[in-house]
Protein backbone atom coordinates (compact mmCIF):
# COMPACT_ATOMS: atom_id res chain seq x y z
CA UNK A 1 0.00 0.00 0.00
CA UNK A 2 1.25 3.46 -0.92
CA UNK A 3 0.11 6.79 0.57
CA UNK A 4 -0.66 9.09 -2.36
CA UNK A 5 -1.49 12.79 -2.13
CA UNK A 6 -4.23 13.74 -4.61
CA UNK A 7 -4.76 17.44 -5.34
CA UNK A 8 -7.70 18.51 -7.52
CA UNK A 9 -10.25 21.33 -7.17
CA UNK A 10 -12.95 19.28 -8.95
CA UNK A 11 -14.73 17.26 -6.20
CA UNK A 12 -16.10 14.70 -8.67
CA UNK A 13 -12.71 14.02 -10.23
CA UNK A 14 -11.03 14.09 -6.82
CA UNK A 15 -13.45 11.42 -5.57
CA UNK A 16 -12.92 9.31 -8.71
CA UNK A 17 -9.15 9.48 -8.35
CA UNK A 18 -9.38 8.47 -4.69
CA UNK A 19 -11.64 5.51 -5.45
CA UNK A 20 -9.39 4.27 -8.26
CA UNK A 21 -6.34 4.39 -6.02
CA UNK A 22 -8.14 2.78 -3.09
CA UNK A 23 -9.37 -0.03 -5.34
CA UNK A 24 -5.74 -0.84 -6.11
CA UNK A 25 -4.91 -1.04 -2.40
CA UNK A 26 -3.40 2.41 -1.98
CA UNK A 27 -4.22 5.09 0.62
CA UNK A 28 -5.31 8.35 -1.07
CA UNK A 29 -5.06 11.61 0.89
CA UNK A 30 -7.00 14.34 -0.90
CA UNK A 31 -6.59 18.11 -1.13
CA UNK A 32 -9.16 20.41 -2.73
CA UNK A 33 -6.60 22.81 -4.20
CA UNK A 34 -2.89 23.50 -4.52
CA UNK A 35 -2.69 25.51 -1.30
CA UNK A 36 -4.19 22.62 0.69
CA UNK A 37 -1.80 20.18 -0.99
CA UNK A 38 1.23 22.25 0.01
CA UNK A 39 -0.10 22.52 3.57
CA UNK A 40 -0.35 18.72 3.78
CA UNK A 41 3.17 18.36 2.39
CA UNK A 42 4.49 20.71 5.08
CA UNK A 43 2.84 18.72 7.86
CA UNK A 44 5.56 16.14 7.48
CA UNK A 45 3.44 13.15 6.46
CA UNK A 46 5.46 10.90 4.18
CA UNK A 47 3.80 10.44 0.83
CA UNK A 48 4.90 7.86 -1.71
CA UNK A 49 3.60 9.81 -4.72
CA UNK A 50 1.83 13.04 -5.64
CA UNK A 51 -1.01 13.21 -8.14
CA UNK A 52 -2.04 16.78 -8.92
CA UNK A 53 -4.32 18.64 -11.31
CA UNK A 54 -2.68 21.56 -13.06
CA UNK A 55 -5.40 24.22 -13.37
CA UNK A 56 -6.25 24.97 -9.71
CA UNK A 57 -6.90 28.26 -7.93
CA UNK A 58 -4.13 29.72 -5.81
CA UNK A 59 -1.33 27.39 -6.83
CA UNK A 60 -1.06 25.43 -10.07
CA UNK A 61 -0.02 21.81 -10.29
CA UNK A 62 3.44 22.90 -11.43
CA UNK A 63 3.71 25.10 -8.32
CA UNK A 64 2.72 22.18 -6.09
CA UNK A 65 5.26 19.89 -7.76
CA UNK A 66 8.04 22.45 -7.34
CA UNK A 67 7.34 22.74 -3.60
CA UNK A 68 6.94 18.98 -3.20
CA UNK A 69 10.31 18.32 -4.83
CA UNK A 70 11.92 20.98 -2.63
CA UNK A 71 10.66 19.18 0.48
CA UNK A 72 11.25 15.64 -0.79
CA UNK A 73 13.50 15.42 -3.89
CA UNK A 74 12.70 11.73 -4.51
CA UNK A 75 8.89 12.12 -4.37
CA UNK A 76 7.46 11.02 -7.76
CA UNK A 77 4.91 13.52 -9.09
CA UNK A 78 2.22 13.12 -11.76
CA UNK A 79 0.40 16.09 -13.29
CA UNK A 80 -3.17 15.87 -14.63
CA UNK A 81 -4.63 18.41 -17.00
CA UNK A 82 -7.48 18.78 -19.47
CA UNK A 83 -5.23 20.78 -21.78
CA UNK A 84 -3.07 18.88 -24.23
CA UNK A 85 -0.33 21.45 -23.87
CA UNK A 86 3.24 20.44 -24.65
CA UNK A 87 4.61 23.56 -22.96
CA UNK A 88 2.76 22.64 -19.76
CA UNK A 89 4.08 19.10 -19.91
CA UNK A 90 7.63 20.40 -20.33
CA UNK A 91 7.20 22.83 -17.42
CA UNK A 92 5.93 20.02 -15.20
CA UNK A 93 8.76 17.72 -16.20
CA UNK A 94 11.27 20.52 -15.59
CA UNK A 95 10.02 20.75 -12.01
CA UNK A 96 10.45 17.00 -11.56
CA UNK A 97 7.18 15.39 -12.71
CA UNK A 98 7.64 11.78 -13.78
CA UNK A 99 4.21 11.32 -15.39
CA UNK A 100 1.67 13.31 -17.38
CA UNK A 101 -1.98 12.20 -17.48
CA UNK A 102 -4.43 13.99 -19.81
CA UNK A 103 -8.16 14.17 -19.08
CA UNK A 104 -10.29 12.20 -19.68
CA UNK A 105 -8.41 9.06 -18.64
CA UNK A 106 -9.16 5.41 -17.99
CA UNK A 107 -8.61 4.04 -14.47
CA UNK A 108 -6.28 1.37 -15.85
CA UNK A 109 -4.12 4.07 -17.45
CA UNK A 110 -3.97 5.98 -14.18
CA UNK A 111 -2.91 2.91 -12.21
CA UNK A 112 -0.17 2.05 -14.70
CA UNK A 113 1.32 5.54 -14.44
CA UNK A 114 1.05 5.48 -10.64
CA UNK A 115 2.77 2.08 -10.42
CA UNK A 116 5.64 3.32 -12.58
CA UNK A 117 5.98 6.35 -10.30
CA UNK A 118 5.97 4.16 -7.19
CA UNK A 119 8.67 1.96 -8.70
CA UNK A 120 10.83 5.05 -9.09
CA UNK A 121 10.21 5.81 -5.42
CA UNK A 122 11.22 2.30 -4.39
CA UNK A 123 14.41 2.51 -6.44
CA UNK A 124 15.28 5.90 -4.94
CA UNK A 125 14.65 4.61 -1.41
CA UNK A 126 16.82 1.55 -2.02
CA UNK A 127 19.64 3.66 -3.40
CA UNK A 128 19.51 5.92 -0.35
CA UNK A 129 19.43 2.91 1.97
CA UNK A 130 22.54 1.47 0.33
CA UNK A 131 24.37 4.78 0.64
CA UNK A 132 23.56 4.98 4.34
CA UNK A 133 23.92 1.34 5.33
CA UNK A 134 26.79 0.08 3.17
CA UNK A 135 29.59 2.04 4.94
CA UNK A 136 28.39 0.69 8.30
CA UNK A 137 28.16 -2.86 6.95
CA UNK A 138 31.66 -2.59 5.55
CA UNK A 139 33.04 -1.49 8.91
CA UNK A 140 31.22 -4.30 10.73
CA UNK A 141 32.30 -6.94 8.23
CA UNK A 142 35.90 -5.76 8.46
CA UNK A 143 35.76 -6.37 12.22
CA UNK A 144 34.40 -9.86 11.57
CA UNK A 145 37.01 -10.56 8.89
CA UNK A 146 39.83 -9.42 11.14
CA UNK A 147 38.51 -11.72 13.85
CA UNK A 148 38.75 -14.64 11.43
CA UNK A 149 42.25 -13.55 10.40
CA UNK A 150 43.34 -13.68 14.03
CA UNK A 151 43.29 -17.47 13.69
CA UNK A 152 46.19 -17.16 11.28
CA UNK A 153 48.66 -14.33 11.90
CA UNK A 154 50.16 -14.81 8.43
CA UNK A 155 46.98 -13.33 6.96
CA UNK A 156 47.11 -10.13 9.05
CA UNK A 157 45.51 -7.23 7.11
CA UNK A 158 44.89 -9.57 4.16
CA UNK A 159 41.19 -8.65 4.00
CA UNK A 160 41.84 -4.92 4.12
CA UNK A 161 44.24 -5.16 1.19
CA UNK A 162 41.83 -7.44 -0.65
CA UNK A 163 38.99 -4.95 -0.30
CA UNK A 164 41.12 -2.15 -1.79
CA UNK A 165 42.49 -4.33 -4.59
CA UNK A 166 39.10 -5.81 -5.53
CA UNK A 167 37.43 -2.41 -5.52
CA UNK A 168 40.17 -0.99 -7.76
CA UNK A 169 39.70 -3.84 -10.25
CA UNK A 170 35.91 -3.45 -10.19
CA UNK A 171 36.17 0.28 -10.78
CA UNK A 172 38.55 -0.28 -13.70
CA UNK A 173 36.03 -2.74 -15.20
CA UNK A 174 33.28 -0.13 -14.99
CA UNK A 175 31.24 -1.92 -12.32
CA UNK A 176 28.39 0.16 -10.86
CA UNK A 177 28.72 1.76 -7.42
CA UNK A 178 26.13 -0.62 -5.93
CA UNK A 179 27.85 -3.70 -7.38
CA UNK A 180 31.24 -2.41 -6.19
CA UNK A 181 29.83 -2.28 -2.67
CA UNK A 182 28.94 -5.99 -3.00
CA UNK A 183 32.47 -6.71 -4.26
CA UNK A 184 34.02 -4.95 -1.28
CA UNK A 185 31.82 -6.88 1.17
CA UNK A 186 32.53 -10.16 -0.62
CA UNK A 187 36.25 -9.49 -0.61
CA UNK A 188 36.13 -8.65 3.08
CA UNK A 189 34.24 -11.84 3.98
CA UNK A 190 35.68 -14.20 1.36
CA UNK A 191 37.32 -16.44 3.96
CA UNK A 192 34.77 -16.12 6.77
CA UNK A 193 34.11 -19.86 6.42
CA UNK A 194 37.58 -20.57 7.82
CA UNK A 195 36.05 -20.30 11.27
CA UNK A 196 35.12 -23.93 10.65
CA UNK A 197 38.64 -25.04 9.66
CA UNK A 198 40.99 -26.44 12.34
CA UNK A 199 43.72 -23.96 13.27
CA UNK A 200 46.51 -26.48 12.74
CA UNK A 201 45.54 -26.82 9.07
CA UNK A 202 45.51 -23.06 8.50
CA UNK A 203 49.00 -22.65 9.99
CA UNK A 204 50.62 -25.88 8.79
CA UNK A 205 54.10 -25.05 7.39
CA UNK A 206 53.87 -27.94 4.91
CA UNK A 207 51.83 -29.22 2.02
CA UNK A 208 48.49 -30.60 3.17
CA UNK A 209 47.34 -34.14 2.50
CA UNK A 210 44.42 -34.67 0.15
CA UNK A 211 42.07 -35.25 3.09
CA UNK A 212 43.32 -32.16 4.91
CA UNK A 213 42.98 -30.01 1.82
CA UNK A 214 39.42 -31.27 1.41
CA UNK A 215 38.66 -29.88 4.87
CA UNK A 216 40.15 -26.51 3.97
CA UNK A 217 38.20 -26.39 0.70
CA UNK A 218 34.96 -26.56 2.63
CA UNK A 219 35.47 -22.99 3.87
CA UNK A 220 33.94 -21.40 0.77
CA UNK A 221 30.65 -23.26 1.17
CA UNK A 222 30.67 -22.80 4.94
CA UNK A 223 31.13 -19.07 4.44
CA UNK A 224 28.21 -18.92 2.02
CA UNK A 225 26.07 -20.83 4.51
CA UNK A 226 26.96 -18.34 7.26
CA UNK A 227 25.62 -15.52 5.10
CA UNK A 228 22.55 -17.40 3.89
CA UNK A 229 20.18 -15.59 6.23
CA UNK A 230 20.89 -12.11 4.79
CA UNK A 231 18.36 -11.74 1.98
CA UNK A 232 19.96 -8.74 0.27
CA UNK A 233 23.43 -10.30 0.14
CA UNK A 234 22.97 -12.73 -2.75
CA UNK A 235 25.89 -11.23 -4.69
CA UNK A 236 28.10 -11.13 -1.59
CA UNK A 237 27.29 -14.77 -0.83
CA UNK A 238 28.15 -15.74 -4.43
CA UNK A 239 31.58 -14.14 -4.06
CA UNK A 240 32.24 -15.98 -0.81
CA UNK A 241 31.13 -19.31 -2.29
CA UNK A 242 32.83 -19.07 -5.68
CA UNK A 243 36.08 -17.15 -5.17
CA UNK A 244 38.06 -20.41 -5.66
CA UNK A 245 36.42 -21.31 -8.97
CA UNK A 246 38.72 -21.32 -12.00
CA UNK A 247 38.19 -19.88 -15.46
CA UNK A 248 38.95 -23.32 -16.94
CA UNK A 249 36.35 -25.04 -14.74
CA UNK A 250 38.73 -26.94 -12.46
CA UNK A 251 38.08 -24.92 -9.31
CA UNK A 252 35.74 -25.49 -6.37
CA UNK A 253 33.14 -25.90 -4.94
CA UNK A 254 30.90 -26.01 -8.05
CA UNK A 255 33.38 -26.38 -10.90
CA UNK A 256 31.99 -23.31 -12.67
CA UNK A 257 33.87 -22.05 -15.72
CA UNK A 258 34.32 -18.78 -17.60
CA UNK A 259 31.57 -16.21 -17.29
CA UNK A 260 29.37 -18.65 -15.41
CA UNK A 261 31.49 -17.66 -12.41
CA UNK A 262 30.00 -14.50 -10.80
CA UNK A 263 32.02 -11.44 -11.78
CA UNK A 264 32.66 -10.47 -8.16
CA UNK A 265 34.16 -13.90 -7.48
CA UNK A 266 36.39 -13.60 -10.56
CA UNK A 267 37.63 -10.21 -9.33
CA UNK A 268 38.34 -11.45 -5.80
CA UNK A 269 40.14 -14.53 -7.15
CA UNK A 270 42.72 -12.32 -8.88
CA UNK A 271 43.12 -10.01 -5.89
CA UNK A 272 43.38 -12.91 -3.44
CA UNK A 273 46.02 -14.80 -5.40
CA UNK A 274 48.11 -11.68 -5.91
CA UNK A 275 48.10 -10.92 -2.19
CA UNK A 276 48.99 -14.49 -1.22
CA UNK A 277 51.94 -14.46 -3.64
CA UNK A 278 53.23 -11.13 -2.39
CA UNK A 279 52.73 -11.72 1.34
CA UNK A 280 53.44 -15.45 1.53
CA UNK A 281 51.97 -18.10 3.80
CA UNK A 282 53.44 -20.62 6.27
CA UNK A 283 53.79 -23.11 3.42
CA UNK A 284 55.37 -20.69 0.91
CA UNK A 285 57.60 -17.59 1.21
CA UNK A 286 56.59 -14.20 -0.23
CA UNK A 287 57.56 -13.56 -3.83
CA UNK A 288 58.54 -10.42 -5.70
CA UNK A 289 56.26 -7.97 -7.43
CA UNK A 290 57.55 -9.09 -10.83
CA UNK A 291 57.01 -12.75 -9.95
CA UNK A 292 53.44 -12.06 -8.90
CA UNK A 293 52.64 -10.26 -12.16
CA UNK A 294 54.25 -13.03 -14.18
CA UNK A 295 52.14 -15.63 -12.37
CA UNK A 296 48.91 -13.75 -12.98
CA UNK A 297 49.75 -13.27 -16.64
CA UNK A 298 50.59 -16.98 -17.04
CA UNK A 299 47.22 -17.97 -15.56
CA UNK A 300 45.07 -15.73 -17.76
CA UNK A 301 42.26 -17.80 -19.33
CA UNK A 302 43.37 -20.73 -17.16
CA UNK A 303 42.80 -19.86 -13.54
CA UNK A 304 41.67 -16.27 -14.00
CA UNK A 305 39.31 -14.16 -16.08
CA UNK A 306 41.61 -12.41 -18.59
CA UNK A 307 39.64 -9.16 -18.30
CA UNK A 308 40.10 -9.10 -14.53
CA UNK A 309 43.84 -9.70 -14.84
CA UNK A 310 44.16 -6.97 -17.48
CA UNK A 311 42.17 -4.55 -15.31
CA UNK A 312 44.43 -5.23 -12.34
CA UNK A 313 47.56 -4.77 -14.46
CA UNK A 314 46.13 -1.46 -15.67
CA UNK A 315 45.52 -0.36 -12.08
CA UNK A 316 49.14 -1.06 -11.16
CA UNK A 317 50.64 0.50 -14.27
CA UNK A 318 48.36 3.49 -14.38
CA UNK A 319 49.72 5.01 -11.19
CA UNK A 320 53.36 4.91 -12.28
CA UNK A 321 56.54 4.27 -10.24
CA UNK A 322 55.03 1.33 -8.42
CA UNK A 323 52.51 3.48 -6.56
CA UNK A 324 49.81 0.97 -7.48
CA UNK A 325 51.00 -1.34 -4.73
CA UNK A 326 50.85 1.48 -2.22
CA UNK A 327 47.27 2.08 -3.27
CA UNK A 328 46.28 -1.48 -2.38
CA UNK A 329 48.22 -1.69 0.86
CA UNK A 330 51.70 -3.03 0.08
CA UNK A 331 53.48 0.21 0.93
CA UNK A 332 55.98 -1.50 3.22
CA UNK A 333 57.68 -3.21 0.29
CA UNK A 334 59.91 -1.53 -2.25
CA UNK A 335 58.54 -2.36 -5.69
CA UNK A 336 59.57 -1.91 -9.28
CA UNK A 337 56.90 -1.71 -11.96
CA UNK A 338 57.44 -3.87 -15.01
CA UNK A 339 55.39 -4.53 -18.11
CA UNK A 340 53.97 -8.01 -18.49
CA UNK A 341 52.47 -8.69 -21.94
Amino acid sequence: MARILVADDDPVLRTLLGRCLASAGHEPVTADDGVEAVRLLHEGTRFDALLTDHAMPGLTGVDVIAEAKRLDPTLPCIVITAFHDLDLAMAAMAEGAVGFLPKPFRPQHLLIIVERALERRRMADETLRLRLVTPLLERLTMVLANTVEAKDLSTHLHCERLVRTSDAIAERLGVTAEARADVRLGACLHDVGKVGVPDDLLTAPRALSEAEFAQVKRHSQVGADILAGIDSWHAVRDIVRHHHERWDGFGYPAGLAGRNIPLGARIVAVADTYDVIREGRPYCPPRSFESALTELDAQKARQFDPDCVDAFMAVLRGTGDGAGETLIGHSARPVRLVAVE
